[in-house]
């Protein structure tokens, strides 16, 4: 038992949790015409600036080669864009276009308005509790980028 929680108990609101979660980003899928990781990768460039794709693809813990056809696809759509590295000529640096930070705005502005006029149906102890909870699942997920620093 974790804390008095029994293991079936904590599936089933483990189960509940990834299903409200993957049910909304389905719509965010299908709304803006993105996949998850599409839409992670505009999240991650627009929050840490152009990267190398090999850092793209150590930070979406996905083979160089599927980053390379997942940043063709979105280099398509004019929402990345790729140049040269100054200091590594073998190496490709990605951004975001214009187009690509007008449609993460969206889908940010999405969520945004989404869970907030759901939160604010809550009540302020229960609203605590979910902004608590939400800044401690990477520590609570034990996410391996952690482990990895520690030398797990």
């Amino acid at each position: 038992m974790v804390t008095g929680i029994s293991r079936q108990d904590l599936d089933e609101i483990l189960f509940g949790a990834l299903q409200a979660i993957y049910r909304f980003e389905r719509v965010k899928v299908q709304r803006f015409g993105l996949t998850y990781e599409q839409i992670y990768l505009l999240q991650f460039l627009r929050r840490k600036g152009p990267a190398a794709m090999t850092h793209i693809a150590a930070e979406m813990k996905i083979p160089l080669s599927t980053a390379t056809r997942l940043i063709d696809r979105m280099e398509r759509r004019h929402l990345l864009n790729r140049r040269q590295s100054h200091g590594d000529k073998r190496s490709r640096i990605v951004g975001i276009t214009t187009d690509g930070e007008n449609l993460v705005q969206a889908v940010e502005e999405h969520t945004f308005t989404t869970i907030s006029s759901n939160l604010d149906k809550l009540v302020d102890a229960d609203l605590g509790g979910v902004i608590r909870t939400a800044m401690s699942l990477k520590r609570i997920l034990n996410d391996d980028t952690t482990m990895e620093q520690k030398g797990g």
